[in-house]
């Protein structure tokens, strides 16, 4: 009966740790997103936003940066885990690359590989060692974003 009943105990513990997010030692992704511009205008869609975490401990714990696509409208979600499930909380620096599709012939499959693109944007805005702009992500926090990039 005691067996029984530590077991079950330990049952609620451990799926109490894995519906917090605890279970897998990373932190919780909370929704965030938000909007770019372009010159005071919506950025053409595909444009990559990066959250590169200020300290560099936190994206080794997370697996990475958050990132997102930026859609017709002008928005963008961040994806850390899963599709679109936002970012941890914390302080990041960001960045963003808008590389239109490729149709120029000399941009695509070549027998060294694929050559992308370039960067449509100034170079201020994707360097992710001087990201052009801080945020924050906080829980229970409004963590739509602006953001306006030339």
């Amino acid at each position: 009966m005691r067996l029984r009943t530590a077991l079950f105990g330990a049952s609620i513990v451990l799926g109490g740790m894995m519906a917090l997010g605890c279970g897998d030692g990373r932190p919780k992704a909370i929704p965030a997103g938000g909007t770019v511009r372009y010159k005071g205008k919506e950025i053409p869609v595909g444009a990559l936003v990066v959250f590169h975490p200020a300290d560099p401990a936190r994206e080794k714990q997370i697996g990475g940066k958050p990132f997102g696509k930026v859609k017709e409208d002008g928005t963008f979600k961040l994806t850390t885990y899963a599709s679109e499930d936002g970012a941890p909380e914390g302080e990041y620096g960001v960045t963003v690359e808008w590389r239109p599709p490729a149709e120029d012939s000399k941009f695509q499959l070549s027998g060294e590989g694929m050559a992308a693109p370039p960067n449509k944007l100034q170079s201020r805005f994707s360097d992710p060692n001087k990201p052009f702009t801080k945020v924050t992500v906080k829980a229970g926090g409004d963590n739509n974003f602006a953001l306006e990039v030339e």
